[in-house]
């Protein structure tokens, strides 16, 4: 009777432990990682590689349905072909529960407890480079342990949370093309330039004043009616009196002018995320015309064109 009794005990010391398992996930298989498969939404291209991930890209992915599985803030890298993995991935916890994702990119170390990042800066986009400013945001996709890939795509694929310009110069009427120079520094004038991101929402919030970022374009040539682009990462914000204006100078034979025009936008007078907004300007002797302009790319939208002035 003593051994009948003891071994009551031990099957059902076992029965417990195994609904335990099963219920923190783990079960007879083991843990299971999360891997992650991601997209970026088609012609919303990056601002350097297009609508594709390079290699060592990085993401941050959060867990953020409530259950056993949890994860903050965790680093996962692509070889390029947007599948990602992570050196300490996040585990699943239960068996049966599905879990609810979201990332970001690019991957930040220092982000507070509420998910924030501050000192988000504003950049110009070198060819070729990655922009640190250029901050994507996923949602919404869901895993099991059964089925543990998170699938960052279709609905749930990245978005840009931030605006972009593109300014593209080109010689008009009265230029000498072969000898006409941007000089100097462009400026964009009244435009938030700081502000933080929110990597568990995808908010992107300014701070600080409106001032003026200027980007060193010195010596770009307008040589054989070739154009020259700027491209620039910005806050998505209000234009103020409902406009930004940029300056900047060119050397032609000798003289070297100053020009300034306005950039309006038709996204109810503000830059808007995920907007890419093209402005092509044609630099006359007489003054400047915004002869073609656009949100192309990320987001489609009409724009109007423009005169400017010469000073």
């Amino acid at each position: 009777m003593k051994k009948f009794k003891i071994f009551y005990i031990a099957a059902v010391a076992l029965l417990f432990a195994a609904c335990t398992n099963e219920e923190d996930g783990i079960g007879n298989n083991g843990p299971v990682a999360a891997t992650v498969q991601a997209d970026i939404v088609k012609n919303a291209t990056r601002a350097t590689t297009g609508n594709t991930w390079s290699k060592n890209d990085a993401i941050g992915v959060n867990v953020t349905s409530t259950g056993y599985t949890i994860g903050d803030n965790v680093k996962y890298t692509t070889t390029g072909d947007g599948n990602f993995t992570s050196d300490n991935p996040i585990y699943f916890a239960s068996a049966t529960e599905e879990v609810q994702f979201c990332a970001y990119y690019p991957y930040q170390e220092n982000v507070d407890g509420n998910g924030i990042v501050n000192n988000w800066n504003m950049a110009e986009v070198k060819e070729g480079e990655p922009c640190p400013a250029d901050f994507l945001f996923a949602r919404d996709a869901t895993a099991t342990k059964s089925s543990p890939q998170v699938q960052f795509t279709g609905d749930n694929q990245f978005k840009h949370c931030m605006s972009m310009i593109r300014l593209t110069f080109r010689a008009g009427e009265g230029i000498n093309a072969n000898n006409a120079n941007l000089k100097n520094k462009l400026k964009l004038k009244g435009i938030y330039k700081t502000g933080s991101i929110n990597t568990l929402t995808g908010e992107v919030t300014v701070s600080g004043d409106r001032g003026i970022y200027e980007s060193d374009v010195d010596n770009k040539s307008l040589k054989n009616d070739v154009t020259c682009s700027c491209e620039f990462i910005v806050f998505p914000q209000s234009l103020d009196n409902n406009k930004m204006d940029i300056e900047f100078e060119v050397a032609d034979n000798g003289t070297i002018n100053t020009y300034t025009t306005s950039l309006p936008s038709s996204t109810n007078n503000e830059f808007k995320g995920g907007y890419l907004y093209t402005y092509t300007i044609s630099i006359h002797n007489t003054g400047v015309v915004i002869d073609k302009a656009g949100i192309t790319a990320w987001k489609p939208s009409d724009e109007g064109g423009l005169d400017a002035e010469q000073q």
